[in-house]
């Protein structure tokens, strides 16, 4: 992980999860705001796929946030017009954390 703060440019909004529950016994998933953070954005890797007939692209990123405890996989990044789906979380403890995050797009 980067040591520089100087490293952290990029303005993102973490978002998690919220379940509401609907008339019928069902739920639909919203997104809450849980705050504006500072990140190091780095891409991973890229690869694309075939689907249902349609093609599907997925690009990984890493990104570096100062340690928050709530952050958890299943929440997303908003990164501009990008959504960063948040797949693994690396906490050791130290003062910043590194999430592992995929977007997919059509």
């Amino acid at each position: 992980m980067s040591g520089d703060i100087g490293a952290l440019k990029a303005r993102v909004t973490l978002q998690s999860p919220l379940r509401i529950a609907d008339e019928i016994g069902g739920a639909a998933i919203t997104w809450s705001d849980e705050g504006d953070v500072w990140a190091e954005v780095a891409a991973l890797s890229a690869n694309e796929g075939a689907a249902l007939d349609s093609l599907t692209s997925y690009a990984s990123y890493r990104l570096i946030i100062i340690r928050r405890d709530d952050v958890r996989a299943g929440w997303r990044v908003a990164w501009g017009a990008r959504l960063l789906r948040v797949t693994g979380v690396r906490d050791e403890g130290a003062p910043r954390i590194q999430l592992t995050c995929e977007e997919e797009t059509l």
